[in-house]
């Protein structure tokens, strides 16, 4: 347990001092919203003059000498010809408004943290500095980041079941149609979808019996490992419940790329356009590639395929494909910017839409309306941002394992005359036998096929709805 308070604590130590200065100094979410464009709402005077009611009442006289005040209350037009101003975002004051601009800081400072960590730790194992075998902090690094992101994917689905209504009808047929959907995926032969499962878990259970046998705990030796069913059945709960928490944020990107394929942000020059042949490679990329990342997972369509026409073995595949993640992931992230511009042109699109409707509508809930665009951007960011954050920490993981396939455990040898004062009282308080038979428990197979699994799954699960939210946004918004 020295390596704790060895170099990894100390590269914790700095990158965190690091990034903690740069938080205070810069803010990451003014980069996401320099220089795009919001509509500002229109004040009722302006929207008064649309009304004759206001009007009218702008025109009689105050009685008693008393200060004329403005109508709280009128209602104008749909097809009313209304013209929003639309502002630059150039300085922090103009998000501070923003909801949880606070988060989208503290979720990207978390991120590279973990990142710097990870690759510092990969760093001293390949140097030498650390051994291969010993715990590494950007396990717990990362750990945090998705907890993090987790939890606020879980407030936000709170927040949705509160509303009642269509969003909690929404939510309860979700975690039935994914709970489905895992229990299918559990049935699926190990020569389909290579999750490895069973191999990991028959391994974690022959540890664990191992563990209990040599221990001097006391009833240790009576501790049994569920079954492989039992764990199956953890896993398609946990399914169900995580595919419940990416429905909103992909039915919400299913919306966003609906309205950058049918090309309705295109306005003057102050609007996201899909003339620029990247935006319409970006926008391509992040529909088709989570689905080509999910196919990577078929055993027959692309391991034994690539295999019969490439010499590679099974670990360069699996990096491969853990590196072809990655990439769909960061590509998505970083075309945040393009997401986010289509999002604040939804004001204008409501304005479109407003006046192709008859009848009348309160000015306060066009107010509103183009207000919240620009509110709910934050929440939209990190709805963005938390599920590929998540893969991106899984896919770390996995690579980690990878490049250290051994087994970790705690190295029995005699501490050496350099190990600090702090690490030999630790390892005085721990027994080493006992931690180094729980640690051996959980394998590197294990924690590769969990980790493997709830990639493709998260990956897929949000593919699959994107798809469904396209379709139906597509379909609606054409009649």
């Amino acid at each position: 347990m020295a390596m704790l308070f060895g170099i990894q604590l100390l590269s914790t130590l700095i990158i965190g001092l690091f990034m903690s200065k740069i938080f205070s100094t810069y803010s990451y979410s003014l980069m996401i919203f320099y220089s795009l464009w919001f509509s500002v709402p229109p004040v009722a005077e302006y929207l008064g003059t649309f009304s004759q009611v206001y009007k009218d009442h702008m025109k009689k006289k105050p009685k008693n000498g008393e200060k004329k005040q403005p109508l709280e209350e009128f209602t104008i037009p749909k097809d009313s010809d209304l013209k929003i101003r639309t502002n630059k975002i150039i300085s922090q004051i103009q998000i501070a408004q923003v909801p949880r601009v606070d988060e989208i800081d503290i979720v990207i400072l978390l991120t590279i943290s973990s990142v710097l960590i990870y690759v510092v730790t990969e760093l001293a194992i390949f140097l030498g500095y650390t051994p291969a075998t010993d715990i590494h902090l950007s396990y717990v690094w990362s750990t945090v980041v998705m907890v993090f992101c987790v939890k606020f994917l879980g407030h936000m689905v709170k927040v949705y079941l509160q509303l009642g209504g269509g969003e909690r009808s929404l939510c309860a047929i979700s975690v039935f149609a994914f709970i489905t959907s895992a229990l299918l995926v559990s049935m699926a032969s190990k020569d389909v979808l290579d999750f490895g499962i069973e191999e990991g878990y028959a391994e974690c259970t022959e540890k664990f019996v191992a563990f209990a046998n040599s221990t001097q705990l006391k009833g240790a030796k009576n501790l049994t490992m569920p079954s492989v069913k039992a764990f199956k059945g953890i896993l398609i709960i946990l399914s169900g419940l995580i595919g419940t928490l990416i429905t909103f944020p992909s039915i919400r990107l299913g919306c966003l790329h609906n309205r950058l394929l049918r090309g309705e942000d295109e306005e003057e020059n102050k609007t996201t356009s899909l003339k620029d042949r990247l935006g319409v490679l970006l926008v391509h990329f992040n529909l088709l590639t989570p689905l080509l990342v999910s196919l990577c997972w078929c055993k027959p369509l692309v391991r034994d395929h690539i295999k019969s026409q490439v010499s590679i073995n099974d670990a360069t595949f699996d990096l491969l494909r853990t590196c072809f993640v990655i990439f769909t992931m960061l590509v998505r992230m970083l075309s945040i910017k393009l997401y986010l511009q289509t999002h604040l042109n939804s004001a204008s699109h409501f304005l479109r839409n407003m006046r192709r409707e008859a009848g009348r509508i309160d000015h306060k809930k066009v107010q509103a309306k183009i207000a919240y665009t620009f509110q709910y951007s934050g929440v939209l960011i990190l709805q963005i941002l938390t599920p590929c954050i998540v893969v991106l920490q899984l896919c770390f993981i996995m690579l980690s394992l990878q490049n250290s396939p051994q087994d970790i455990t705690i190295s029995s040898s005699p501490h050496s005359p350099q190990q600090s004062i702090i690490g030999e009282a630790f390892a005085e308080v721990v027994s080493d036998s006992v931690l180094r038979g729980f640690r051996s428990v959980f394998t590197t197979k294990f924690i590769m096929s969990v980790s493997s699994y709830f990639t493709w799954w998260i990956v897929t699960s949000s593919s699959v709805v994107s798809m469904f939210s396209l379709g139906y946004y597509h379909v609606s918004e054409a009649v």
